[in-house]
This record gives structure tokens, sequence and C-alpha cells, in this order.
């Protein structure tokens, strides 16, 4: 089976450098629309959330839960500290809960996973709601239609999740130790999403190519990589699925993300499956409540990269990830030590 799947993977890679010599205009286009993405959306919603959850999850910050473990314990099945690792996914954003689970070393972390993966605020409410839909408070219905999708799933599994009671969290880190850490393991995290979303980019616009000849296609483009998706979206439901789902872009930064935690990928796609649709379902009651009609968001927003090339927000995001880039690259090891003295 893994000779078969490696086999798959050569080919597809093949089959993917080969398109990219017969039409590199394509690949050109898409990886200069990835990179205007990231400097546009990915970095400034993502990194100063990802620093600030990385912070404060290195700051014991879990303590204060502890007078709640009891509670807890009967809603959720987990104790305090697992539990803030859920409430840290729900704000900071894919796949920054992959990265905590798989650092916590937890025996659910297998199963957390499985919603422990959520959109940031910044992403939906801003990118999505006030520059996609032009609308905050769309953004707000997207937001916690997403988050109330994964407290439903969190407890539609609470009785397969195994108790154990926790750890005494402690820190030895200093506030700059503190600081300086979580600046560079937020770099770092960041990169690797902005890399893997430029890739991804590429992969669907060749999909989109192809899909003017295979109409089916187009639907597949759209659940490879959720930023670029939401903004080629016209309606908001398909919108709310997509966050839930999250796209094969997501996926891969989770795997990546999670390397010490065994995923069920079956799993894994049926709760991403799972989260989109109750997303979809709680966004559309919502706007009922709210008497929204679901016509009058659409859009007909189309993505353009020269559009952000003058703008001085991909200049400060470009400058802000090349210094924590030299953050990163000069703690690594010093981080990488850290982190382990935390664990």
């Amino acid at each position: 089976m893994k000779k078969l799947t490696s086999c798959t993977a050569l080919v597809f890679v093949s089959l993917f450098a080969f398109l990219i010599v017969l039409k590199p205009n394509i690949c050109i286009k898409a990886a200069l629309t990835g990179v205007m993405l990231c400097g546009n959306v990915i970095i400034p919603s993502i990194y100063p959330f990802t620093f600030c959850v990385l912070f404060i999850n290195n700051s014991n910050a879990a303590n204060i839960l502890k007078t709640l473990q009891p509670i807890i314990k009967r809603l959720w099945g987990l104790n305090y500290y697992e539990f803030s690792l859920f409430l840290l996914s729900l704000i900071g954003g894919y796949p920054l809960g992959a990265k905590l689970l798989n650092d916590s070393k937890s025996r659910n972390a297998p199963l957390m996973i499985t919603y422990c993966v959520n959109a940031g605020p910044a992403f939906i409410i801003l990118a999505v709601g006030k520059g996609v839909f032009k609308n905050t408070v769309v953004g707000w219905v997207l937001f916690l239609s997403h988050i109330f999708a994964s407290i439903i799933i969190a407890l539609i599994t609470r009785k397969k999740v195994v108790y154990e009671a926790p750890k005494q969290q402690k820190s030895t880190l200093n506030i700059v130790e503190n600081f300086v850490m979580s600046a560079s393991n937020a770099a770092d995290t960041v990169i690797k999403i902005c890399a893997l979303v430029i890739l991804f980019s590429c992969i669907g616009s060749y999909i989109e190519y192809f899909a003017n000849y295979f109409s089916p296609l187009k639907h597949l483009g759209l659940l490879c990589e959720v930023t670029n998706a939401v903004f080629k979206c016209n309606n908001i439901l398909t919108v709310s699925f997509l966050l839930g789902f999250s796209g094969f872009s997501i996926w891969a930064q989770i795997f990546s993300l999670a390397k010490s935690i065994r995923i069920n990928y079956i799993k894994f796609v049926f709760f991403r499956l799972l989260h989109g649709s109750l997303s979809t379902l709680l966004t559309f009651i919502t706007l009922k409540l709210l008497k929204i009609s679901v016509s009058t968001l659409s859009n007909n927003v189309s993505f353009n990269p020269k559009m952000f090339i003058n703008t001085p927000v991909v200049a400060f995001s470009l400058i802000i990830m090349g210094i924590v880039l030299i953050i990163s690259l000069s703690n690594k090891k010093y981080a990488g030590n850290l982190i382990e003295d935390i664990v």
C-alpha cells in the first residue's frame, strides 16, 4: 500500500512538472497570485494571531482554567490543559491547532485534531467578511457558525476521549525568551503555510485550466486552497462550507505540523466534510434569523494580484517576515531546546 501511494504521488508530481514545462505562464501567474495572497491576507491575518497564541500557550495561561476542571471534564471529557488547546485553536487559525496538539503529546491529540482545525477570526471576519462580502456582520456570522460547528463535533466525539489528569504546566521562560521563541516559531509556521498556499495556488490554476474542457474539475479546484477559493465563490453558503472543509492545502499543512500524531485520515476527511456541512447549516439558519437574503450576498470578486502590488500592506508584510525569518533561522536550535523544556 505504501509503495502504491509513493508511485501514485510520483506520477502526479511528474505530471505537474510536465504541465509547468508545457504551460509555464499558468504557473507563473498562479505563483504570483499565491505570493500576493500571502502578503495581503495570510501574513497580516495569521502571523500576529499565531504569535499571540504561542505566547499565551507558553505562558502557562492554561492554569487559569484549573478551577473550571470539573465542568470541563463533565462537558468535554478533557483536562483543562487540553481544553485550553481547543480554545486557542478556535482563535489561532488553521493549522495552529495541529501544531499545539503535536507539541502537547496528549493521548487525545488524534481525536482532538478532528475539531481543532479552525480558521482564525481575523481571516474570516476581515479578509472574508469585509474583504469579500464588504460586510463585517457577514464575517461574524461565518466565524460564529465556524466555531460552533467545531464545538458540536467536540461534543459528538466526547465519549471517545480518554481523560487524563493534567500535568502541572510549568515554564522556565522569562518574558523576553517567550517573546523571541513565539515570534520565531510563528514565523516558521507561517512560512510553511505560505509555501503550501503558493504551491496549491499553482496546482489549482492548472485544474481550472482543464476545467474549461471538463467542467466538474471546477469544484475540485475550489477544494484545493481555501484562501484562493473564497475570492472566487459568489455565494456565502459555499464559502461557509469551504471554511469548514479547509481545503487540501490546509490538510497538507496540518499533516506536516502533526508528525507525532497518528491521524486516522478517513476519519479526518469525514469530520472535515461534517464541519463544512454544519457550518453551512448554521450560517443558513443565522441568515434566516437575521433576515439577510443569501442572494444579496453574492459577489463577483476575483482576486487580481496586480491590485495589491503597490499596497503598503504587502511591503510591510514582506519586511516583517524578513525580520522574523532571520530571527527564526538564528534561533532555531535555541527555540527547539526551549520547546523541549516546556513539554
